[in-house]
């Protein structure tokens, strides 16, 4: 056994480093793995957003089957709904106002919640946390007598440049939403051909039913190849006999948690300079038109699940969200090589 000797002259014996120990460098990092990765999947935050929707569903199912009123009215499969003459109360039309205006055309309005957030608050506050300390701080250096005026300026162009400045977060945010819209345009609007919605409908079963009179209905027969639901209804048709997945539950779950996702994710998940800012940017800029157009989906939501659709439909409509926000929201935070494409909300 190997010793060093003391001043004293008494022997110290040497610490033993077993065999099997390899010494490791402590700058050399270990590359994150899958395993890592998912025990930081989800902030909090992040994980109570995606909880309010299976829970907005079902509150809202429960309360059509509590509510007296609603109990009261028929349900007509065919309509997806109460028939508009026994609706148990305004939101249970099809024609109501928010339906009309909000739901109908939502995807616009989750596009332009997403562009005020990206340009306005995003872009500013990131500009801002990133610019020199010396450039920040160089209205403060004037003299007194002029310093507001000087301060104005620099604020407006800091502001300006903000908006305009193109950053690598809000590049793959700006992918990461078109992602989101593709798959809002697959299942809903055109794959290939009819969407993913009209495919399935099909699938299992369904198919158009043209009215010939008030009295008597018959089937399409040699006019079957009107396989969307849009077709149908021009054609003057029912579209009807199969499983329907929930349009409704599915954009409003899609648009309102992706754009949730964005902004939440940025909020709790951005560690650097300037992230305190960032809350306070948001809610100068971006923070009305989110909170309203999140909150109004939210109460859209809970009305279709409360008067629209069955318990399936509903169902498949939330799965079918789902599918878009993991692959968009969850895949780059355990895959790093989606992460280095899509990356992650303030990260």
């Amino acid at each position: 056994m190997s010793a060093s000797r003391r001043p004293n002259g008494v022997s110290k014996p040497s610490p033993r480093v077993s065999p099997n120990t390899s010494a490791r460098s402590p700058s050399t990092k270990r590359p994150p793995t899958i395993s890592d990765n998912l025990t930081t999947l989800l902030h909090p935050a992040e994980g109570l957003l995606l909880l309010t929707y299976p829970s907005l569903l079902l509150l809202g199912s429960l309360f059509s089957l509590l509510d007296p009123s609603a109990r009261a009215a028929p349900y007509s499969a065919s309509l997806q709904s109460h028939p508009p003459d026994m609706a148990p109360n305004y939101f249970a039309l099809k024609k109501n106002v928010f339906n009309i205006w909000f739901v109908k055309v939502g995807w616009f309005w989750f596009t332009v919640a997403w562009a005020v957030w990206v340009l306005m608050g995003m872009g500013m506050v990131r500009a801002r946390s990133q610019a020199p300390p010396r450039e920040k701080n160089k209205a403060r250096i004037v003299e007194l007598s002029d310093d507001e005026e000087v301060e104005e300026e620099e604020e407006g162009r800091e502001e300006k440049d903000g908006m305009l400045v193109l950053t690598p977060q809000k590049l793959q945010s700006a992918l990461r939403w078109v992602v989101v819209t593709f798959w809002w345009m697959v299942v809903t609007q055109w794959c290939f051909g009819p969407a993913l919605i009209d495919r399935g409908f099909r699938l299992t079963g369904g198919q158009c039913e043209l009215m010939q009179s008030n009295t008597a209905r018959q089937e399409m027969g040699d006019v079957r190849e009107f396989v969307t639901a849009t077709a149908c209804k021009i054609a003057g048709g029912e579209w009807k006999g199969g499983h329907d997945i929930s349009g409704h539950v599915f954009i409003l779950v899609l648009g309102s948690a992706s754009l949730g996702l964005e902004v939440l994710g940025a909020m709790v998940n951005d560690r650097r300079p300037g992230a305190e800012e960032k809350q306070a940017q948001l809610g100068k800029w971006g923070w009305g038109i989110v909170v309203g157009v999140v909150g109004m989906s939210w109460w859209m939501l809970l009305m279709t699940a409360a008067y629209f659709h069955t318990w399936f439909e509903k169902f498949t409509g939330l799965s079918t969200a789902f599918v878009g926000i993991t692959v968009v929201y969850m895949l780059p935070r355990v895959i790093p090589g989606v992460r280095d494409i899509l990356g992650v909300p303030g990260r």
